[in-house]
């Protein structure tokens, strides 16, 4: 009987159903009351009062309050936190200690909810003086143009905010301004960003709700312009004193990049530079000077890349002689005739050269390529003009003086046998003394 009572799931069914049909009998018919609680939301009045006195505040803890309250079991679950209304004002604050009473109101259901109370009844609030401040907006990019582009005028509207908060947080405030992202850009840019702040480090600073600025965006445009490189032509004027070579130029700028409007650059191709203290006049030595580039760049485009001044060097060095000895019967004659004879009066002339002492020393006759026209001379003797093609940087002073002798051909041969004879009979005579 004992088991047949402990394994039958009907009778524990039925005993479980009529327990609960016997507890909600009872409490349909008693109706007790319970305690119930609700967390809500506080309210805030006459915050102006604080503002109108230049100072702000923060409520201590939590924004909430817990409310406790009687109720009938059967009306428990009509009750919300809307039912109730928390408040404190900010009229009722004591200065000294920063505490402000909770009120407690009941707006709906009045007639089931009995003995509401309120914890915490006081609330602490802690104030803080207003600041009001003025930055002025700083721009900052982000990304990378397109190959070929540069950044030109950016403008802010507007160009400065006032900022309003607590004194603390305020004062951590070093510097105001927006973020532009211009990453893959060939184009102008414009348009809207919020302000971000920035602490004396540079890094972002989470202001809160309690900063407030008088602007809620700033608005942007970007200049976005073409890239040109430009070569720089530097003029150099004036002479050297005598005695002393201008060799060249050197800079440690060759070009520039500039951006402009494609249509300010479409026709510039170079950049003249005519500053007045590139001069050589009257140098006898090397000068080095700064030039200011941006003077020479017109106004329609700009320098990027930081580059704007060039250091440039205008070298002077003095030139030196030598004497090379050259034998005319190497020289290239031009303009001769067959039936004519032509000689020198002297076998070497010596050639006096002027130029840079490097340029000289590696100097050989060779390099004087000299040659003689003899077009046009008739039988005489006149004075003989030399012809040379030097290198560069190097010119002939003078040579020594010589004459050309033209003389028919078959005179040319019988003065050449008489000479000969003679000089055989010479040595006849000189032998039989012997």
């Amino acid at each position: 009987m004992k088991e047949r009572l402990a394994n039958n799931f009907s009778l524990k069914l039925l005993s479980l159903f009529l327990a609960f049909f016997l507890w909600l009998l009872v409490v349909n018919v008693s109706n007790p009351r319970i305690e119930g609680t609700r967390e809500v939301e506080l309210e805030i009045l006459n915050e102006n009062i604080l503002e109108d006195a230049g100072l702000t505040y923060e409520i201590v803890g939590k924004n909430t309050v817990t409310v406790t309250y009687n109720v009938r079991t059967l009306d428990g679950y009509k009750i919300n936190a809307s039912d109730f209304r928390a408040y404190i004002d900010l009229a009722d604050l004591y200065d000294v200690t920063g505490a402000v009473p909770v009120n407690l109101e009941v707006v709906n259901n009045n007639t089931l909810i009995q003995s509401p109370e309120v914890k915490p009844g006081v609330i602490h609030v802690e104030t803080e003086e207003l600041q009001k401040k003025r930055f002025d907006l700083k721009a900052e990019t982000t990304g990378e143009l397109e190959e070929g582009y540069a950044l030109g005028d950016l403008t802010l509207e507007p160009e400065y905010l006032y900022i309003s908060g607590p004194v603390s947080q305020v004062g951590q405030i070093s510097e105001v301004g927006v973020e532009i992202a211009v990453d893959g850009a060939n184009a102008n840019l414009n348009g809207t960003a919020e302000p971000v702040f920035y602490d004396a480090n540079g890094n972002k600073l989470d202001m809160g709700d309690k900063v407030s600025y008088d602007v809620p965006e700033i608005g942007y445009e970007v200049e976005v312009l073409k890239v040109k490189s430009l070569p720089l032509d530097f003029q150099v004027t004036g002479t050297v004193a005598d005695g002393y070579r201008y060799a060249g130029l050197s800079s440690d700028v060759q070009s520039v990049p500039v951006a402009g409007l494609k249509s300010s650059l479409s026709n510039l191709t170079t950049i003249t530079i005519d500053d007045p203290q590139l001069t050589i006049q009257g140098a006898t030595k090397s000068k080095t000077v700064k030039i200011d580039l941006t003077q020479y760049i017109p106004e329609d485009v700009t320098i990027v890349g930081g580059k704007t001044e060039a250091v440039v060097t205008l070298d002077v060095e003095e030139l030196d002689t030598r004497v090379l000895t050259l034998d005319l019967n190497d020289i290239s004659k031009s303009g001769t005739q067959s039936h004519y004879h032509y000689s020198y009066s002297t076998e070497s002339v010596e050639v006096t050269v002027q130029g840079l002492s490097e340029d000289l020393d590696a100097m050989a006759e060779v390099d004087l390529n000299a040659s003689i026209d003899l077009t046009g001379l008739g039988v005489g003797t006149t004075a003989g003009k030399l012809e040379f093609g030097l290198a560069e940087g190097v010119e002939v002073l003078g040579y020594t003086d010589f004459q050309v002798t033209v003389s028919e051909q078959e005179q040319a041969v019988d003065s050449d046998q008489a000479s000969a004879a003679e000089e055989t009979e010479t040595v006849a005579e000189h032998t039989e003394s012997e």
